[in-house]
């Protein structure tokens, strides 16, 4: 189920009114109670998240919505679905109309040190630019002088800002209240140029370009952007829930563990894989969970390279790139599960 977070807002408000107060409550506590998980999307398009031909919501940040719902209450599907847009998306976070976001919103000081966590990097990108073929634009630099669409409330106008200013390229930059809306001009020729993230970029060229094939990516990137889940900095134990959550799925690719063979591997004699599926330590239980969280995330929704290529290499034909994982020259691991 998709909902507008304005609507979520008002049920929340109502819920509060009608029963006792549970201010005391975390996140994880509200979540169980609950037994649906809140989860915050923008639809950046089929790879990401869009609704698919079956009619259900699909794409990498939704399949991470499904594997904390997965590891919290014991089933992916347990998940409702909560629009937002690039300007309400933390107000949305604030009000807790939703328990965590999960697009790509740039992990920066700034969100950091306004009572916003950021678990753990799930995506790897950079700042690109799509234009016109037949513009024949093969850098950045051609593009002196040009105007260029942007999405206003996101770290990619601030990296548009810098980057004009210090190759003074004279940009003439048109900011849009949203993605979709910079897009639409862009496509409609009232930019020479798009700018955002460089997996944003090929989703939605996928996605609303009326012949994908005459737009093409500058080689180009001007940022590095880290892109990671959201909760709030107040509710320290549902961090580690969703950050161990992630990092679960890649210690699931590094171990060789998958949708198909986790069960499998239950009495595996290696310890890192019987830490990670609750055969030996108390890892859930240190985290509000149980023995048994990791090993139905797996079996669910699966490791982080599954994750990827269904939705990334399958729809968009992205090769993994920075998000491989490290031991293949990429940026991505994660840390022990001791």
């Amino acid at each position: 189920m998709l909902k507008r977070w304005g609507a979520a807002v008002a049920v929340v408000w109502a819920v509060a009114c009608a029963v006792p107060s549970t201010a005391t409550a975390g996140t994880l506590d509200e979540v169980k109670a609950r037994g649906v998980l809140r989860c915050g999307v923008n639809e950046f398009g089929p790879a990401l998240t869009a609704m698919n031909e079956k009619g259900q919501w699909a794409g990498f940040y939704t399949d991470f919505c499904r594997a904390f719902a997965a590891a919290v209450l014991g089933d992916s599907r347990a998940v409702d679905f909560v629009s937002v847009s690039s300007q309400d998306r933390f107000e949305a976070l604030r009000q807790k109309a939703i328990d965590v976001l999960s697009e790509a919103t740039t992990w920066t000081l700034d969100r950091d040190l306004a009572g916003l966590s950021f678990p753990a990097p799930f995506m790897m990108d950079g700042q690109g630019f799509l234009v016109r073929r037949d513009a024949n634009i093969a850098s950045l630099e051609q593009l002196k002088g040009r105007r260029v669409c942007v999405v206003s409330h996101a770290t990619s106008v601030e990296g548009l800002n810098r980057v004009n200013k210090v190759r003074n390229l004279g940009l003439k930059i048109q900011e849009y209240s949203s993605i979709q809306g910079s897009f639409a001009a862009f496509f409609d020729r009232q930019c020479d140029s798009v700018s955002t993230d460089g997996i944003i970029l090929a989703s939605l060229r996928q996605q609303m370009a009326p012949n994908p094939a005459d737009y093409v990516f500058l080689p180009d990137r001007v940022t590095h952007e880290p892109l990671s889940p959201v909760v709030l900095k107040s509710d320290r134990q549902w961090e580690d829930v969703i950050r161990w959550s992630i990092m679960a799925t890649l210690a699931a690719e590094q171990l060789g563990l998958t949708a198909a063979n986790v069960k499998q591997n239950l009495n595996s004699p290696n310890s890192e894989v019987r830490r990670l599926l609750g055969v030996e330590g108390d890892a859930g239980a240190k985290l509000g969970l149980d023995k048994n969280w990791a090993l139905r995330l797996i079996e669910q929704v699966g490791n982080y390279g599954e994750i990827y290529q269904r939705n990334l290499t399958k729809n968009l034909n992205l090769d993994r790139g920075q998000n491989a994982l490290h031991s293949q020259g990429g940026l991505l691991w994660a840390p022990p599960f001791r």
